[in-house]
């Protein structure tokens, strides 16, 4: 009988766009919590908290935003109906909303009135407030025609630009462009010039498909509706165009645009899309997902750039999850076990408000702020395209390293209906190569590893799997 070699020479991520039998072997239709950024497979790393305090308060988390100035930089918390600022070592609430809100949206955008440094607040429902680094007060006014309840909020072209208006849903705001007087503060019109004026246009005319969002690139700003994707050109009324993008759209929130260069990506139902500048498309390895996306709720998902991947916290069975992909090596990998309320990027790290209510840096430290990681990476159920030869498993060869004290792998081999689990303890020397004896046969197989309690191991120069094979004679 023939010795027979099946080899993963390298470990990518997560594909769920066929049957298992078409997946590539370095590929995974099932897998969690691992890392494989350089073709190794390890348990990735957790996060830590980056502020001890909690954020004050009993009410749910909404937001994490970052105020910077020349000389200063502070996490912003919203939670309930009040603002929070960690600043000189504590939280401090610097504004509650009066009234009461219904649905907790927020967006935020960095901007400076006159030469102070602001953070300006929508929430789609009262009048946009701004941060200066010490107080919260109202933005705009009526006379500047500017105390309307937006919600999404962008700098474009020296102005800001809003939208979201509950009363005007498919309006898109501008402000004066600021110099001898004028400020964004204002989006009336302006004596000097129409150049130099506010105001605002209609985009579309469809009263079921308001605008979603709004973000910044270099050399236009793009429109988010709810089925379909506009964008404005120019740099002054006097030429400012709103042409469409994508007469056919799928959903996007606006938490969830994130600007990569001049690049925008999106998480929808479909799957990762992006916008290159000229056209929008959802990506062609977005459905190595797509059983993912069939149980998750992306409506109200969360999406930063850490560094070369991007992060997108989403639902899924009311649980949260992490969507990761790594934009260098398009691969996905999913993160679970952990609550994320929002997230934030900052100098390329991500960070998130915790189930404690603890911000947290995410990929650091070796669990989820004391809850244990559980990982684990399966293998494609596969016959090899001899669905009438036996395969009799021989032996298993690994090398990698313990990177957490007694950090065991739980190595599972299923042949045919059959599964039997070893309890394996890595070589000390990454030199060494672990052989594993086997047993079972059958036509069919597939391989798992698994952390134990929480422990980190990784997986070097991948795996090979030694096997007999032949076929039954009638």
């Amino acid at each position: 009988m023939p010795r027979m070699l099946y080899k993963i020479n390298e470990f990518f991520g997560l594909d769920q766009s066929a049957s298992e039998n078409g997946i590539a072997g370095g590929m995974s239709p099932d897998a969690c919590n691992m890392d494989t950024a350089d073709g190794a497979l390890r348990v990735a790393k957790g996060f830590m908290p980056h502020i001890e305090a909690p954020v004050p308060g009993t009410d749910v988390p909404h937001r994490l935003f970052l105020y910077r100035s020349a000389s200063d930089e502070q996490f912003l918390a919203l939670a309930g109906q009040s603002l929070y600022a960690y600043r000189a070592g504590a939280w401090a609430k610097v504004y509650e909303y009066e009234g009461t809100l219904e649905n907790f949206r927020f967006c935020a955008v960095q901007a400076q009135i006159g030469t102070t440094d602001y953070l300006i607040v929508g929430c789609g429902e009262k009048q946009l407030i701004k941060y200066d680094g010490s107080a919260a007060t109202l933005f705009g006014s009526a006379a500047g025609v500017s105390d309307l309840p937006v919600l999404h909020l962008a700098a474009y072209k020296g102005r800001l630009f809003s939208a979201g208006d509950p009363s005007n849903k498919n309006r898109l705001y501008w402000s004066q462009l600021p110099g001898n007087g004028r400020t964004i503060e204002s989006w009336a019109p302006a004596a000097s010039s129409p150049n130099v004026e506010g105001g605002y246009a209609e985009v579309g005319n469809d009263g079921s498909d308001p605008i979603t969002g709004i973000l910044a690139l270099s050399n236009q700003l793009l429109i988010f509706k709810r089925r379909s994707m506009f964008r404005l050109i120019g740099e002054k009324p006097g030429n400012f165009t709103i042409e469409s993008v994508d007469a056919v759209a799928e959903y996007a929130a606006h938490t969830a645009l994130v600007r990569v260069a001049d690049a925008v990506y999106y998480l929808t139902d479909a799957g990762l899309s992006a916008f290159n500048g000229v056209t929008a498309r959802t990506l062609a390895d977005a459905r190595r997902i797509k059983t993912f996306l069939s149980g998750a709720d992306v409506s109200d998902a969360r999406g930063v750039l850490a560094r070369d991947k991007l992060l997108f916290a989403v639902k899924e069975n009311g649980e949260s999850a992490i969507v990761e992909y790594d934009l260098m090596r398009r691969a996905y990998m999913l993160r679970r076990g952990f609550t994320a309320y929002d997230l934030c990027a900052r100098d390329g790290a991500a960070y998130l408000i915790d189930g404690n209510r603890l911000v947290c840096k995410f990929d650091t430290g070796d669990s989820y702020n004391g809850l244990p990681i559980r990982a684990w990476w399966r293998t494609p159920s596969t016959d090899l395209y001899e669905k009438g030869a036996v395969k009799a498993m021989r032996q298993l060869y690994l090398r990698g390293a313990a990177e957490t004290e007694n950090a065991a792998v739980i190595a599972e081999v299923t042949v045919g209906g059959m599964r039997s689990a070893q309890r394996l303890m890595l070589p000390r020397e990454q030199s060494d190569v672990l052989e594993v004896p086997l047993h079972n046969e059958g036509r069919v197989f597939s391989l798992k590893f698994e952390n134990e309690a929480g422990g980190r191991f990784s997986l070097l120069g991948g795996v090979e799997l030694a096997f007999e094979q032949w076929r039954r004679v009638e």
